[in-house]
C-alpha cells in the first residue's frame, strides 16, 4: 500500500463553513511587525497570498478584485490625475490604475513593507507596476497619511485594505472616511472594499454607516471571487456630490479594454451596481 500525504489550506468562515484548497508547497512564511505573511503554491489557483491566515489574492482570480476596485472609480471620474491607494501592497490595484494615461501620480501607501517585498518576489505579474515612474511608494500608516494630506487635492482615493481587524481595522472608521473626504476635490471619488454579501448584517451596516459619515452619496457594487468568503464580494464607491453611474467614460474604457481586461466591460460598468434584495436589506436594516 502506498501512503500519499496531501497538503491542504483551510480558511474557516462562520456558520461551520470553510474554504479548502489543495496545496503543493509553502513558498514563504514569516511574521512582520503587523501580521503573518504566507505564500502558498496551490494546485488550482496558483500562488496564493495569506495575511494572518486569510486569503488576500491568488494568481488565478486576482484580476476580478483589482479591475473592480480600480476601473470603476477611474472611469466614473472625468479626468483622474492624482490618486492615493491605501493598502494594496500586492500592487494589483496600481497595475490596473496605470492603464489610465490620464493619471499622473499614484501614491501607494502600504503599512507593511514585507507585503510589498514578498509580492514583488512571488507575484511579479501582480506587482509589476509598483516601480513605475508614476508611482510613489510610501511605507507607512495610511490613516496618518490621510489625516495629514493636503485638503481638496486628490481625484481618487482607493482603500485596498485587509478585513476590519488587525492593521486594517482603523481604515473602516468614520473618522478615517472623513479625512479621505477632506483630501478629495469636490468631484473626487473614494472606493473601499466592503466585505462579502454573506457577512453578518451588523458588519456590513457599520461599514455603510461609517462611509456615509464622510460622504453624502454611497454606491455599493458586487462581483464573484471564488477564493473570497462564500464567493461574492462587495466594494463601495462614495462621493461628496451625486454622480450618474451610467455616465462613465465609454471611450476610455474601450481603450483600456484593448490592453486586455479580463473582467470589466461596458455592460458590467453598470451591471455590478445591481444588488440582490437580501444584500440591500442587510445594508438598511
Amino acid at each position: 500500500m502506498k501512503l500519499v500525504m496531501q497538503l491542504w489550506y483551510y480558511e474557516d468562515y462562520e456558520d461551520g463553513v470553510k474554504l479548502g484548497l489543495a496545496a503543493k508547497e509553502v513558498l514563504f512564511r514569516d511574521k512582520s511587525d503587523f501580521q503573518t505573511v504566507d505564500v502558498i503554491e496551490t494546485e488550482s489557483y496558483g500562488r496564493m497570498l495569506l495575511l494572518d491566515g486569510l486569503v488576500m489574492t491568488t494568481d488565478k482570480d486576482e484580476f476580478v478584485y483589482h479591475e473592480l476596485i480600480s476601473h470603476v472609480p477611474a472611469l466614473n471620474h472625468k479626468k483622474p490625475e492624482r490618486v492615493v491607494v491605501i493598502g494594496g501592497g500586492d500592487g494589483g490595484t496600481v497595475r490596473e490604475l496605470l492603464k489610465h494615461p490620464e493619471i499622473k501620480e499614484i501614491v501607494l501607501c502600504e503599512i507593511d513593507g514585507m507585503v510589498v517585498e514578498v509580492c514583488e518576489k512571488y507575484f511579479p505579474e501582480i506587482a509589476k507596476g509598483i516601480r513605475d515612474p508614476r508611482v510613489k511608494l510610501n511605507i507607512g500608516d495610511g490613516i496618518a497619511y490621510m489625516e495629514e494630506h493636503e485638503a481638496n487635492s486628490l481625484d481618487l482615493v482607493i482603500v485596498d485594505s485587509t478585513d476590519p481587524i488587525g492593521p486594517g481595522e482603523g481604515l473602516f472608521s468614520g473618522a478615517f472616511y472623513k479625512s479621505v473626504a477632506r483630501a478629495l476635490k469636490s468631484d473626487g471619488l473614494m472606493v473601499c472594499q466592503s466585505e462579502g454579501l454573506w457577512h453578518p448584517a451588523p458588519v456590513l451596516q457599520r461599514i455603510h454607516k461609517n462611509v456615509s459619515a464622510g460622504f453624502a452619496h454611497v454606491y455599493p457594487y458586487i462581483a464573484s471571487i471564488p477564493t473570497y468568503p462564500k464567493g461574492t464580494w462587495s466594494w463601495t464607491m462614495a462621493s461628496k456630490n451625486a454622480i450618474d453611474i451610467k455616465n462613465f467614460d465609454k471611450a476610455r474604457l474601450n481603450k483600456i479594454e484593448a490592453t486586455g481586461l479580463k473582467y470589466m466591460n461596458e455592460d458590467l460598468m453598470t451591471g455590478v451596481f445591481a444588488l440582490p434584495n437580501f444584500f440591500k436589506a442587510k445594508l438598511k436594516s
